[in-house]
């Protein structure tokens, strides 16, 4: 039955596309630099930047993040402030496309079995 095989193939692409999202990397750029084509950061010439990153493994929870010994002075209290704040919000993006997913999951199960009328 196609409709099945439909379901099949939606519910693989779903599972291919959490276990590529086993982990979420947050990024603070600050200072002089501009992005390469494959999104690395590239210095500008004679320019200073400082980075401050962060993985979050979604499968155990474990979070990593980076500070370098310059990030750490009260000058960059802010960069530091905001960065976390980006973390936290990464949270809440990662727990609202679960259950966007979980949604979308049941919606297709709902339509699937429901008879379209002319």
């Amino acid at each position: 039955m196609a409709d099945n095989s439909n379901f099949k193939d939606f519910l693989k692409n779903i599972e291919h596309s959490i276990a590529k999202l086993t982990t979420l990397e947050i990024k603070t750029v600050v200072g002089d630099y501009t992005l390469a084509p494959d999104e690395t950061i590239q210095p500008i010439a004679g320019g200073d930047f400082k980075v401050l990153q962060s993985k979050i493994n979604l499968i155990d929870g474990d979070v990593t993040t980076y500070f370098s010994n310059a990030t750490m002075s009260p000058e960059y209290d802010w960069v530091r402030n905001f960065h976390a704040s980006r973390e936290e919000k990464g949270h809440e993006i990662i727990n609202g496309n679960i259950r966007a997913i979980l949604s979308l999951i049941e919606l297709y199960k709902t339509a699937k079995n429901t008879p379209i009328k002319d």
